[in-house]
């Protein structure tokens, strides 16, 4: 698992309680049972982690862990680009 899914799957498993055999690629954060408030902690504890912002319509209760990680991952390049 790359670091960036490895350092999400974390985040989800000892901060918002998800049982790490539940993570798949394919997996949705509704699948999860992660709510609105959860997704706020999420958003919260990426920015702690890795210094980006992922907005509502990047990750929400449709988006599986593989869209999360992509658009964490396009947030720091588009942040290490410069844009």
């Amino acid at each position: 698992m790359p670091t960036v899914a490895r350092k999400l799957a974390d985040i989800l498993t000892h901060t918002l309680g998800v049982e790490p055999e539940e993570l798949r690629p394919d997996v949705t954060m509704a699948a999860l049972e992660l709510d609105s408030l959860a997704l706020a902690e999420l958003g919260a504890a990426v920015h702690d982690q890795f210094g980006v912002k992922v907005a509502g319509e990047q990750v929400g209760k449709a988006s599986t862990f593989a869209e999360v990680v992509a658009a964490v991952e396009g947030q720091m390049a588009a942040v290490a680009g410069g844009n």
